[in-house]
């Protein structure tokens, strides 16, 4: 009849709409997962001719700075207070695989004979020069000498820190030891690079061994980080907001410049972060950072900031991956961009006169 013909006809309709709600949703979806995971290519390498001075340049390696002190188990509040992730001495230990293929010398401070132990082994393979290990009691950290002060601001309920004290004193310890690295005389090379012992956790055995490099862009009198918020986003806070929304600027874990840049650097840095406890402000190097370029801070800076920011995807780097390492990979990358070029010379026929000639002189 017609009604039952009307009637088949509109289940027809609903299950089309049905039908292409669903498709709709299924390439929403794709789509974002293609937006949101699919890697982006970063040409970080020069063009052979217009990048001279870049495959030119004769300068060793970077001489990387780390530190481990054990701290025992602690929730670290993740971006935002989005997460919070538990680390201890056995999870910090699984990472040093990543230390053993780095190529670059490297000053290390620890406070822990195991960790030493297991560092030294680690790197083993490399000459001897490579690694320095300096053997450290947190009370001759400076940074320690504020763990009370540190104590009775975070037990403030308006601050929503999830760590110790120790953990903001050992942030804070960062850049004591890069001062006792120059002033010690450790650092031989005229570039050196703060890098936290977890920054490169993701590395496998599998993986090949990796240097780390100026990028081709770099202001040697500027001093590098990576970009975590853009700048105009935050550039009207004052410290308390920048603490208490914990608003991050820059990323802590890898801190990149000339010795004389970083020993300005770390001058700053100390005063501020004394200032900032007078204020009641405790927290972590980020928020420091942060601060010191406040605009009632700005002025005093002697230290400009280059940062460097990643596109979602880049290197292969996703969730907040890509805005808090994306300088020690640029790093990585302009080591690579140096190998590539080396092993094109070691193909040809040339010699490396000719070779330069051909590609390095601008005609």
């Amino acid at each position: 009849s017609q009604q039952t013909l009307w009637g088949v006809a509109q289940m027809f309709r609903t299950r089309a709409r049905s039908f292409a709600f669903v498709c709709i949703l299924v390439l929403m979806v794709y789509s974002g997962f293609q937006v949101i995971y699919m890697p982006v290519e970063m040409n970080i390498c020069p063009d052979p001719i217009r990048g001279k001075d870049f495959y030119g340049q004769s300068e060793e390696n970077i001489t990387i700075v780390t530190m481990y002190l054990n701290l025992g188990t602690h929730s670290k509040t993740s971006f935002f207070l989005f997460s919070k992730e538990k680390y201890a001495t056995d999870q910090y230990k699984l990472w040093l695989l990543s230390w053993g293929k780095l190529q670059n010398k490297v000053v290390a401070f620890f406070d822990d004979d195991e960790f030493i132990k297991r560092f030294r082994d680690i790197r083993s393979h490399l000459p001897e020069s490579y690694t320095i290990i300096t053997k450290i009691d947190k009370s001759q950290l400076s940074a320690f000498h504020q763990k009370g002060r540190i104590e009775n601001i975070i037990a403030n309920p308006s601050f929503t820190i999830s760590y110790p004290a120790e953990y903001t004193c050992t942030m804070n310890a960062k850049y004591d030891v890069l001062d006792m690295a120059l002033k010690q005389g450790l650092i031989k090379s005229k570039f050196m690079a703060w890098m936290d012992i977890g920054l490169w956790r993701k590395i496998q055995e599998e993986d090949p061994s990796y240097t780390l490099k100026l990028p081709p862009d770099f202001n040697s009198s500027k001093i590098g980080f990576s970009e975590v918020t853009p700048r105009h986003l935050l550039s009207n806070l004052s410290p308390v907001e920048v603490y208490k929304q914990n608003v991050v600027w820059v990323a802590g874990g890898f801190v990149l410049g000339s010795k004389e840049v970083v020993a300005e650097f770390i001058i700053s840095y100390q005063k501020t972060s004394l200032i900032l406890l007078d204020q009641g402000l405790a927290d972590t190097d980020q928020q420091v950072i942060t601060s010191m370029y406040s605009p009632g801070m700005a002025a005093k800076q002697k230290v400009e900031i280059m940062t460097y920011a990643c596109p979602r995807g880049s290197f292969g780097l996703f969730g907040y991956s890509y805005l808090y390492f994306c300088l020690p990979y640029i790093c990585r990358a302009s080591a690579e961009c140096k190998s590539r070029q080396l092993v094109s010379f070691v193909g040809s026929d040339l010699t490396f006169e000719q070779f330069e000639k051909t590609h390095f002189t601008k005609t």
